[in-house]
């Protein structure tokens, strides 16, 4: 339980970090796991006694390499275990995340590649982040989100799409690709959206939009 304790510890540090471009701030640790800032404290200098961070006063925690190599590779076996529960078992991506951070503590290195392999090596995994990434990917991430969630009237620009080959393809003839803008022209209830691409209105379900990443135009709330 401690090393699972530890592992969702540099998780969550990395997902900050990834999030600042900057240093993990202690408050936001405690805020993410629900924990005391107290409690946070002593598990950052346990981590730093494992060589995992580095504290840098009235500027947050940083990972080591170490660390950082460590940190991938959980958040790597989250995002295979998610896209198994996500694209195999049906689970929407909520729960499959939920699912997920139960699972990563208990699956070994081996299943995990035999998942993934199964799965056909995806590129990403269902919330769009790429699974296989180095440190220095880390300050290349960009924030963006799914198409179904951005409201009437706004735009941004397609920053990936994780949809099959050939639902990919039918898409881009259509004016769908990764680097053009995009605007949601409205949400019906039935859960169909309609956007305009490249001068034209397009409607797609749901189930397409989810899986359309989007950087918005200005700030995400």
């Amino acid at each position: 339980m401690h090393t699972d304790r530890i592992e969702e510890y540099l998780e969550t540090i990395l997902y900050l970090i990834t999030k600042n471009q900057g240093p993990a701030k202690t408050k936001q640790i405690a805020e993410e796991l629900n924990v005391s800032s107290p409690s946070v404290t002593e598990m950052i200098k346990k981590l730093h006694s494992m060589e995992f961070v580095e504290y840098q006063p009235y500027q947050g925690v940083i990972l080591t390499e170490k660390g950082a190599e460590e940190a991938i590779r959980i958040k790597r076996k989250h995002q295979v275990l998610e896209t198994f529960l996500a694209e195999v078992l049906d689970f929407d991506r909520m729960e499959a995340h939920k699912e997920a951070c139960e699972l990563e503590h208990a699956v070994s290195d081996l299943v995990l590649e035999r998942l993934y392999d199964f799965l056909g090596n995806p590129e990403y995994c269902p919330d769009g982040h790429p699974i296989n990434i180095d440190r220095c990917d880390l300050q290349r991430e960009k924030r963006f989100i799914p198409l179904d969630e951005m409201k009437e009237g706004s735009s941004g620009t397609i920053a990936r799409v994780t949809l099959p080959r050939e639902t990919k393809e039918r898409l881009t003839s259509l004016g769908i690709l990764t680097g053009e803008n995009i605007e949601v022209r409205r949400k019906q209830k039935q859960g169909c959206i309609s956007v305009i691409a490249v001068g034209s209105e397009i409607a797609l379900g749901r189930d397409v939009a989810k899986k359309i990443f989007i950087t918005p135009k200005g700030k995400i709330a």
